[in-house]
């Protein structure tokens, strides 16, 4: 029985040498893995608004850093638009105000809308050298006190950001888990004689409003380091969103009256509001139709 052979094969418009199709084999497996990296990677799948939100927070913070080392830029500033001139005794957190007020003259705020929930270009981890660069960014629009707050039109309140400096006697149970303790005088700082109990209205009131009502709060602790910290030794990290799950009042440190209120970190799926994410699956096949033209 003689083998039969194969036939071969003619070269015309419907054949490809071996070598082509193994070319485009290379190419679809390079888009294949260029895909999975972008769908991997946790920062694609933001709009391009946060990004946008993003860049302007990283130049809004380079100007600060540079207004606070250059009185001649600031004078400068303060001349052309008719403010008032720098006081000799202008330094801390007054002087970081005045910056920021300069800033706010030159429009140089980003994320100016007082919102609920997290902020359009900052991640979780989002270091920041100053107290006074939360509020260009949005991120927490009040220099002094610990609990900022918005209000409605009918008049009521909610915590949209604290920041636990560590003055009052915050307990950490974990990374994901701590008591806050609610707004009041603190005989620690300032020149305070008197103890006072705190009461269950203003900024505390509106942590419960949170509780009652759901809405998460913005979470930025203050750290002690050397590393990447700014003079003084300390820097401002964004924990992310919280929820505000219970409180209770108890005997402080010096047998006044506080208010303790228990924070839980939000699931991961939650830290970032709708409007900031990218759906994967159109991003994926908006990518394939890019690049199969």
């Amino acid at each position: 029985m003689v083998g039969s052979r194969p036939k071969p094969v003619k070269e015309g418009s419907f054949s490809k040498p071996k070598q082509a199709k193994h070319v485009c084999k290379n190419v679809r497996l390079f888009k294949v893995h260029r895909l999975q990296e972008i769908c991997s990677e946790k920062e694609r799948t933001f709009v391009p608004e946060w990004y946008k939100d993003r860049e302007n927070i990283n130049g809004a913070l380079k100007i600060f850093r540079r207004l606070l080392v250059n009185k001649q830029e600031r004078d400068m500033i303060a001349q052309k638009h008719g403010l008032s001139p720098e006081g000799i005794k202008c330094n801390g957190i007054w002087l970081h105000i005045r910056v920021a007020k300069l800033m706010q003259v030159l429009g140089k705020w980003v994320n100016t809308t007082r919102q609920i929930g997290c902020v359009g270009g900052i991640e979780i981890g989002h270091e920041f050298h100053w107290r006074g660069e939360l509020s260009i960014v949005g991120l927490h629009n009040n220099f002094h006190r610990g609990i900022n707050v918005i209000t409605s039109v009918f008049g009521k309140t909610w915590a949209t950001s604290i920041v636990d400096s560590g003055r009052f006697d915050n307990a950490r149970v974990s990374s994901d888990e701590f008591t806050y303790c609610g707004e009041g005088d603190n005989p620690c700082y300032g020149k305070r004689n008197k103890h006072k109990d705190q009461k269950l209205d203003g900024r505390n009131l509106a942590l419960i409003n949170n509780m009652n009502d759901k809405k998460p709060v913005r979470v930025i602790r203050m750290y002690t380091s050397n590393v990447r910290a700014n003079d003084s030794g300390y820097k401002f990290v964004y924990e992310g969103l919280y929820r505000v799950i219970g409180y209770e009042k108890r005997r402080g440190e010096f047998g006044k009256y506080v208010y303790e209120f228990k924070l839980v970190k939000l699931e991961d799926c939650r830290q970032y509001d709708s409007k900031w994410k990218m759906d994967v699956r159109a991003r994926r096949h908006q990518w394939i139709m890019e690049n199969d033209q």
